[in-house]
């Protein structure tokens, strides 16, 4: 909604300057019920960069164990090719 606002703002070729655009965001996130950081936070940069690569690193173990988009068609085509072979006894079976 935000970013609506500001497409508003510009078509109407109305400026703003960086110290009104801030007001109006915290205007807009106290509106929507949202807190405003008014201080530097209490978590260092090196710790959330810590904590970042950490989670980087065991989403990228838990990519390494799916199966990749060929290995994936390749068991749905083994699949396929198992239902068409069930097919084909079914129908040795009936005499067709």
């Amino acid at each position: 909604m935000y970013l609506e606002f500001a497409e508003l703002q510009a078509l109407n070729r109305k400026p703003m300057y960086m110290r009104k655009w801030i007001e109006k965001l915290d205007d807009f996130l106290k509106l929507s019920g949202r807190d405003i950081l008014t201080h530097v936070g209490k978590i260092s940069h090196g710790k959330v960069l810590e904590k970042a690569h950490a989670k980087y690193e065991q989403y990228r173990k838990e990519r390494m164990n799916e199966p990749s988009l060929v290995e994936r068609q390749f068991i749905e085509a083994v699949r396929h090719m198992k239902q068409i072979e069930k097919k084909r006894k079914l129908g040795r079976r009936n005499g067709n």
